[in-house]
């Protein structure tokens, strides 16, 4: 998956009805250029791992990850961490984009 399927898939996770059950708004996630409710084409520039986001918002939206694997690869046990904490209700500090 290359970076703008993967920022596409994390835009529709973010916008899931369960995710969107946490409340939080896209400038944790997003450049939204101050923008308070940016559309979902707005949101082109993350802040955070696009991998680790993937996860966290799998988790959020009650979906199978497609990226797990592949951090999983990158960063052993950081799946683990996330899916750990969310289930703990706490938010993982999630990286800067490389």
């Amino acid at each position: 998956m290359n970076t703008q399927e993967l920022n596409r898939r994390c835009v529709e996770l973010f916008y899931h009805p369960d995710t969107q059950l946490h409340c939080w708004h896209p400038r944790m996630f997003w450049e939204t250029n101050m923008v308070e409710n940016p559309k979902p084409e707005d949101l082109q520039r993350p802040k955070v791992d696009l991998h680790e986001l993937e996860v966290l918002l799998a988790e959020a939206a009650h979906q199978e990850s497609q990226c797990a694997d592949e951090l999983e690869r990158k960063e052993p046990g950081r799946p683990a961490l996330i899916r750990h904490m969310m289930e703990r209700g706490e938010m993982p500090y999630l990286h800067r984009p490389h």
